[in-house]
């Protein structure tokens, strides 16, 4: 798995736990003391959790290390979640091309 993937599958994992521990961004950022600005781009991949942070995830929502640094398993993320995140990053026409591949499928 490429570095940039290893970001990415994190950001979907604490994303997926904050929803579903029925957090928004606001309230996460607020019991975790840090700017939602950087929540997000955790969330998106964008960059890694601080080691502050990812202490700060495990022991305020009360999880294991595991939901988060998991072995490529997708503990917290479903298949569907990240395939429709790697459709978001898509353009247009490639989506386009998606659709007319799953259409295909579905015969």
């Amino acid at each position: 798995m490429k570095f940039k993937d290893e970001k990415y599958l994190m950001g979907l994992k604490i994303k997926n736990i904050r929803k579903q521990k029925g957090y928004t961004q606001e309230k996460l950022c607020e019991i975790l003391d840090i700017d939602i600005s950087g929540l997000s781009k955790i969330e998106n991949g964008k960059c890694f959790p601080s080691c502050e942070t990812i202490y700060k995830i495990i022991y305020k929502l009360n999880i294991f290390p595991n939901e988060i640094f998991g072995n490529g398993s997708l503990n917290a993320v479903s298949q569907d979640d990240l395939i429709v995140e790697k459709i978001k990053e898509l353009s247009k026409k490639d989506k386009e091309k998606i659709i007319k591949i799953i259409e295909i499928l579905k015969y």
